[in-house]
Parts: C-alpha cells; structure tokens; sequence
C-alpha cells in the first residue's frame, strides 16, 4: 500500500515515472544546439581574412601614426633646429636688407624674397616633412601592408539609417573612444601642470636674461615637455593598436555554420561532387563499352574479371587495353563480346595482371607479350577454323 500511495503521489506532481514522463524524454532537447553552432567563436579562415581586407577592414591606429609623426617632427628639429633656425634668420635678414634697396620699386621686386623663401623652404621644412611622411608611410604598411580598394569609398545606405547610427553611438568602439579621448586629455593636463610647477620659476627668470639665452631656455622647456607628450601619446597609441587588432579578430570571427559554408563553396557541395564523379563514371563506363565491339579478344578471370584487347600489327607496337571491369563492368563486357562474337578466353592469371598494371586505352606491358601474344595465336586459330566449320 506504501508502494501504491509513492506511485500515486509521483503521478500527481509530474514526477519521472509519472504522467508526465513524456516531458522529461531525451528526444525533448533542453538547449537549441542550433544557437551554439550559430556562435562566433571560431578564428577566422584565410579566406575570410583576405575578403576583410579587400573591403578595407584592416587593423590601423591613427593615434599611433600620429605619435609616431610627432616623435619624427621633435627628433628632426632636435637634429636639425640649429641648421633651421640659422636659415630663417638669414632669411629675416636678407628681408630685413632688401626692404630700402632700389631693386624694391621695380617691377620684380617679388623675385628675390620668393627665391630665398623658397631655398630656405626646401632646405629646412621639406626634409622635415619628408621624414615625417615616409615615417608615416612606413608605419602604415607596416600595419596593414599594400592594401588598394575602392570599397570603403562606395557609400553605404545603411549608414543613413537612423537606428544604425543609434547603435554605433552606443557601441563598445565608442564608449573605449571616450573613455581613451578622456585619458589623453587628463594625461595631458597632468604632463604640463607637471612641468609648470616644475619650470614655472625658471621661465619666469628667464626674463632677465639676454634675448638669446632667455629664448635658447624657453625653447629647451618647450621641446622637453614636448617630448614627454609624444612618448605619452605613443604609449598611448601602442595600446590603441592593441585593442584594435583585439577588436578586429574578435569582429571578424565565424560560426562553425559559416566555417562550413565557406568549405563548400571553396571545395564544393560533397553531395554535387559525388553526383559529378558518378556521372563521369558513367560516361567513361559508356565510352568504354563503346571500343569493346573493336576488340580481338577478351580475357576473363573468368567471372570476377574482363579485360578486351585490340591488336592490328600493322599500325600497332603492342597490344591496346580498350576496357576493363570487375563485377557487374566484367558481365557488361562479356555480354557486348558475347553480342559481337568476340572470343573470350578464360586467364585467370593474366587477367589478374593485366587488370591491375594496364590502364584503359594504355598498351601491354612489354612483359606481358608473350602472354598475350599465346592468347592472340590461340584467338587466330579460331578465326583460322571458324570459316571451315561453317
């Protein structure tokens, strides 16, 4: 009566083993495993990396590259400020110089200070801005190589779309744009409040000096500090091209359904192929029993295997494989022989070997002659007695 009672009470709360059993059978899955198979969580394939990069999706910096610009500029000047700044007071002075000459009231008054503009231009600015593009250049290739597609400039529709626009204001590359635009702004500050504290004094006193000396230490404080905001921006911007190789491998993963997918069009659909193979087989299956009518003789094993062989001695150097099977291509083979009274000669050996060193439209092996050439003889003395008998 206990057992009885137990059972009845399991029945009644849905318990295994009650009414409700059919909603705890396995054939009921708990989890969709189609939301798994969904997940991005694959590395991307070749394929999909090389198709990113054609529609422009690379991994860049542009905090990097100007840091990298701004570390360029600072080194330059600091190499070549001297040089510089001696050209550009050569030029105030020639200026300076030619303000009182006559040659001002003439008609090319503009020819000489655009000549030595131009001279102290491409000797003191053009290699700064050289270096500094090169620089740029060099760093660029070296993030993304030699990419040139007109794809990131073909407009996107989608972008006007206002929902869109909503979800890339909202997004994580926003929020960690913020968030690093706040942090260069601060560490910025804290830089140059750093330095004026320091060095407020010091350029306060160097107003006393001689113009020469006073301005030599402004500009020493000025570069200093410089520098310390470029290694900062290019700390900065090393992280900044961490994150966004991060972010790129991360947007460009792939589902196992889409691994998949993508297998099937580079190597095709399994199914489409064996249809294809299939369908090959079958019009080399029918080319080939079309040669055997042109067969002297078959050679059988004798049922498993079929073998026809062609051989006219005056335009052949040895004996032509036209056809071969095993199985229901042996039958086939025969019942064509059989058809167009062909002989058919039972070697097992031979067959056996023929079958398996011999491809179909290839010719005997020179090993092989004497074999086939007993079998031929054999074949010709039928065709020799035939005629007589009938």
């Amino acid at each position: 009566m206990e057992v009885g009672k137990d059972v009845s009470r399991k029945e009644r709360e849905g318990l295994p083993g009650g009414r409700d059993r059919a909603s705890f059978s396995p054939a009921r899955p708990l989890l969709d495993l189609q939301f798994f198979s969904e997940e991005k969580s694959e590395p991307a394939t070749p394929r999909k990396r090389q198709k990113s990069r054609e529609e422009g999706q690379v991994v860049r910096s542009q905090d990097l590259v100007a840091s990298v610009i701004l570390l360029l500029g600072l080194l330059m000047l600091l190499m070549f400020g001297l040089f510089t700044g001696e050209l550009v007071v050569g030029l105030f002075q020639d200026l300076i110089a030619y303000l009182p000459s006559k040659e001002i009231q003439g008609d090319r008054w503009l020819v000489l200070p655009l000549t030595r503009s131009s001279r102290v231009f491409f000797l003191s600015w053009l290699p700064l801005g050289l270096c500094c593009t090169l620089g740029a250049l060099g760093l660029m290739v070296y993030q993304v190589g030699f990419v040139l597609t007109p794809k990131p400039l073909i407009p996107k529709w989608n972008r006007l779309n206002p929902v869109e626009g909503m979800k890339r204001l909202i997004s994580i590359r926003s929020l960690v744009e913020l968030v690093k635009g706040i942090l260069k702004a601060l560490l910025l500050l804290l830089i140059l409040y750093s330095a004026l504290r320091k060095d407020l004094a010091a350029l306060i006193s160097t107003m006393r000096y001689p113009f020469t000396q006073g301005m030599g230490a402004v500009v020493d404080k000025i570069w200093s500090l410089s520098f310390k905001m470029a290694m900062m921006l290019f700390v900065l911007g090393l992280f900044d091209y961490l994150y966004q190789r991060w972010e790129f491998e991360r947007s460009i993963r792939m589902s196992k359904q889409e691994i998949k997918e993508e297998y099937k069009q580079m190597e095709g659909d399994p199914l489409v192929k064996r249809r294809i193979r299939q369908r090959q087989r079958e019009l080399a299956q029918r080319r080939m029993m079309a040669e055997v009518p042109k067969a002297d003789v078959v050679i059988t094993n004798p049922t498993h295997l079929a073998l026809a062989l062609q051989y006219d001695r005056e335009i052949m150097e040895a004996p032509l494989l036209l056809a071969k099977g095993e199985g229901y291509i042996a039958r086939k083979i025969r019942e064509v022989a059989e058809e167009h009274k062909i002989p058919i000669v039972q070697n097992p050996p031979l067959a056996q070997a023929l079958y398996r060193e011999v491809e179909v439209g290839g010719e005997v092996p020179e090993a092989f002659y004497r074999a086939v050439a007993e079998v031929l003889a054999f074949v010709y003395r039928l065709k020799g007695i035939g005629p007589e008998k009938s």
